[in-house]
């Protein structure tokens, strides 16, 4: 199973890649919030655009 960043890692303005779910495709986008406890599908984050998913990757610090 790949490695994901954990919650402790990421901080609200990170731009990362989140996946939302089965069968759409990852968007990029700003950590508004970190919502979720660690979990090894990844961490839980709600971007500032409002979108839902768990982080893939940071893509710019």
């Amino acid at each position: 199973m790949p490695e994901y960043p954990k919650p402790h890692e990421l901080e609200t303005g990170m731009t990362v890649e989140i996946e939302r779910g089965a069968n759409r495709e990852p968007i990029i986008g700003e950590i508004g919030a970190v919502i979720g406890e660690a979990d090894p599908t990844g961490a839980d984050v709600k971007l500032k655009s409002g979108a839902r998913g768990r982080v893939r990757k940071v893509t710019h610090q």
